[in-house]
């Protein structure tokens, strides 16, 4: 019976990675729409460079980008790394939140929000920009799950709505406070409006106390990434935007953040 278990959640789990994988070359394409101007949902996958109709051996996650060497089967322009990378991410992401959660409705959220800071961390990595369809998705996800424990019974679907705004509201608030300070002090903008929104939704998830973590985390996160950017052609640091420091530390976040919570307060007897 024991051996029939493992079994069965092993499977689940090469599926859910599998699944990882083929969503991560699907959010991938979908952020490059969302910064190109094309629709999301119509039209073939195409090659960036010469338009060309990708075919469905073009289309494998990871394996096609090494079968071609990392280019174009039609014009030989090179595909960038970050295809496989994304692929591979996605696919690591999804078996770590399966791991830590199961197979629950909770497991379909936390996969469906990670998908959304996913693809707009793609989106602010290429054009400084977190879309507020992004944001909205991460939104709707959350309440969706909030009404499916209301209406199944599995807890006060009340009172976790009122515990989701006010976590929301009570990461978002001080930091925009902060931002708008910071922002008449410097002179220029200290914090983009896509990021607080994103805290909001953050907030919603995870609530101020995982937040807290979240928050030094993607700080961390964002220095670290800071150190490791990339230079332009006259040798000038490239801005890093600070959206996908925090969409990782909500990974993060997802995994050990309760965690961290009840071991800094266990230090205080709280």
């Amino acid at each position: 019976m024991f051996t029939d278990s493992v079994f069965a959640m092993g499977y689940i789990l090469f599926v859910v990675t599998l699944l990882g994988l083929c969503m991560g070359s699907f959010l991938n394409c979908l952020a490059w729409r969302m910064t190109h101007g094309e629709s999301v949902l119509h039209g073939r996958s195409h090659c960036t460079s010469c338009g060309h109709e990708l075919a469905a051996r073009d289309l494998v996650p990871v394996l096609s980008w090494v079968v071609t060497k990392g280019k174009c089967r039609y014009c030989g322009t090179h595909v960038s790394m970050r295809y496989p990378v994304t692929e591979l991410l996605c696919a690591v992401v999804y078996a770590s939140v399966f791991v830590c959660y199961g197979l629950s409705v909770q497991t379909v959220e936390l996969i469906a929000f990670a998908s959304v800071l996913l693809v707009l961390s793609l989106t602010d990595l290429d054009e400084y920009l977190i879309p507020n369809a992004t944001i909205v998705a991460g939104i709707v996800i959350r309440l969706a799950y909030v009404a499916y424990v209301g209406l199944s019974g599995q807890g006060d679907g009340l009172v976790m709505l009122r515990d989701t705004l006010v976590g929301g509201f009570a990461v978002a608030v001080p930091v925009l406070v902060l931002a708008l300070v910071m922002d008449r002090v410097l002179g220029r903008e200290s914090f983009g409006g896509g990021d607080v929104k994103l805290l909001f939704v953050a907030g919603m998830y995870f609530g101020w106390q995982q937040c807290l973590f979240l928050i030094v985390l993607a700080c961390v996160m964002g220095i670290v990434f800071g150190m490791l950017g990339q230079r332009d052609e006259g040798g000038e640091a490239k801005l890093i935007p600070f959206g996908p420091s925090i969409a990782a530390a909500c990974w993060v976040t997802m995994l050990v953040g309760q965690q961290v919570v009840d071991w800094y307060g266990g230090l205080f007897g709280m």
